[in-house]
């Protein structure tokens, strides 16, 4: 499955961005990043896959700043570029149409203008237009509350998909402490047919031994001092549903025998009864142990191990998905700043490239508790790679590189290296009532959103009638675009 595309903001100040960076982030599946400086955006483009640059032409003095443009256009041809021109500079507007820059948006920021203005410049590049989709629930880069896009991940979405079609199977989960093993267990569960029924975790870690048989099994009145009443245990409570353990490497012997006479014979007895009951449980185990060497050792059963691993499912580390990286960063600041209230905060490309190179020990887990803390301390900015906690200072991350990637993919379709109106031409024709009419729509919608949605007024500043503006309002299907964010 393609990554998704990489969009560079390029601002001296995150903060006027923020809400339409917001935006960004909960309409389309992309990856973000920002530039503060005409040095941090050679080194995002030098170092990262960019293929949308929204560039502020306030982030370098006026005399270079259609200097900058015109390099880049140069140096980037791949690249689409989206000016954005401080409002009441008209002579700016035609610098840089005679760049063959056509499509451009003003600041203050108008994300409904913005917006459109991109999806219109992405039609040049038409690979990155099939990405920059609305999210769908059939986007695969969220599975189940899993995000990824690399290939390790796509295959352990597919793989989840077949053991999830065969509901009886036991499946051992392997994969280091963080990863996520509970999450695949609940993704299993959700894609069989057993999803109407309970879903019953059990961390054989967490809980004494004295007390995981009556927890597993549950017991019958008078069966020990203190059993009161019948009480009903996990195994069964998941019965037609699925059983997860966790840390199932940590579960004594005597318990072993027991779970493994419910894998084989379907049926199992509480604590104190005398009769079997049937059970239709699905178990899936999960472990970080290395179980062939607990089975050497003697201290896990052999023929439980063959029972529970049916089916083995190895889960990646984040080290070997290095690329999710920002997918997973931009989760996680919607999860603790976007949904809490707070403003969105970035990574600088040095920082960025940090989070890539660290070894992530804790995996995901780890990853999802530094986002946590970094809302808190820098909502509404930008991390640096000195504001990162001091375990990343060791990295060799040199200054003027950002995180490592590969150029900017050829396009099938050129788009900034000459005029887009000239490779129109060269096919022929262009379509000039497409052109004109975004033109006309970014009107209207600058118009009402100076008038604050006055039609009137609008009408006025636009030298229409105002029952012509209302006709073209309702043509366009546009009524009130202008109040979005």
């Amino acid at each position: 499955m393609a990554a998704p595309p990489t969009i560079l903001i390029a601002d001296r100040e995150i903060t006027g961005l923020a809400r339409y960076a917001e935006a960004l982030r909960s309409h389309y599946h992309c990856t973000l990043l920002h530039a503060s400086s005409p040095e941090e955006l050679q080194a995002a483009l030098g170092g990262n896959a960019v293929e949308v640059l929204l560039l502020d032409l306030e982030l370098s003095d006026a005399p270079h700043s259609l200097q900058l443009l015109a390099s880049l256009r140069q140096r980037f041809p791949e690249l689409a570029i989206l000016p954005i021109i401080p409002a009441g500079r008209p002579q700016l507007i035609r610098d840089v149409l005679s760049l063959d820059l056509f499509f451009f948006v003003h600041k203050p920021i108008d994300p409904v203008e913005t917006r459109a203005a991109l999806r219109r410049v992405c039609t040049r590049l038409q690979p990155v237009a099939n990405r920059l989709q609305a999210s769908s629930p059939a986007d695969r880069k969220d599975f189940h509350g899993m995000m990824g896009a690399t290939e390790v991940m796509q295959n352990l979405f597919s793989m989840i998909e077949r053991i999830a079609e065969d509901d009886q199977s036991t499946v051992l989960i392997r994969g280091e402490s963080g990863t996520g093993k509970e999450m695949v267990a609940k993704a299993i569960h959700a894609e069989s047919r057993r999803r109407g029924k309970n879903f019953v975790p059990v961390n054989c870690a967490a809980i004494p031994d004295d007390l995981l048989e009556s927890e597993l099994f549950g017991y019958t009145k008078g069966a020990f001092t203190g059993a009161a009443a019948n009480k009903i245990g996990r195994i069964q409570y998941a019965d037609q549903g699925t059983l997860f353990l966790d840390e199932i490497g940590d579960m004594k012997s005597s318990l072993q025998a027991k779970l493994l006479r419910v894998l084989q014979e379907k049926e199992f007895e509480p604590v104190g009864a005398y009769k079997a009951i049937p059970v239709n449980t699905r178990i899936l185990a999960a472990t970080h142990c290395d179980l062939e060497k607990l089975v050497g050792e003697g201290s896990f059963r052999e023929d439980l191990y063959y029972r529970l691993s049916v089916i083995p499912l190895h889960i990646p580390s984040l080290r070997q998905r290095a690329d999710d990286i920002p997918l997973l960063v931009d989760n996680f600041i919607d999860k603790y700043c976007l949904q809490r209230g707070r403003e969105a905060f970035f990574f600088a490309p040095r920082a960025m490239a940090a989070l890539r190179h660290y070894h992530w020990r804790g995996n995901v887990r780890e990853l999802e508790n530094l986002i946590q803390h970094m809302s808190v301390l820098y909502s509404g900015k930008t991390v640096q790679f000195a504001d990162l906690p001091e375990k990343f200072h060791d990295l060799d991350i040199p200054e003027d590189v950002a995180e490592p990637g590969n150029p900017p993919p050829a396009s099938d379709t050129p788009f900034a290296g000459t005029s887009s109106l000239d490779l129109a031409w060269d096919k022929g024709c262009i379509d000039f009532n497409e052109v004109i009419n975004d033109f006309e729509t970014r009107l209207i919608l600058q118009a009402l959103r100076l008038s604050e949605g006055n039609k009137k007024e609008a009408a006025r500043l636009l030298n229409l009638k105002r029952t012509t503006l209302l006709e073209k309002i309702k043509k366009k299907d546009i009524d009130g675009l202008w109040l979005k964010d």
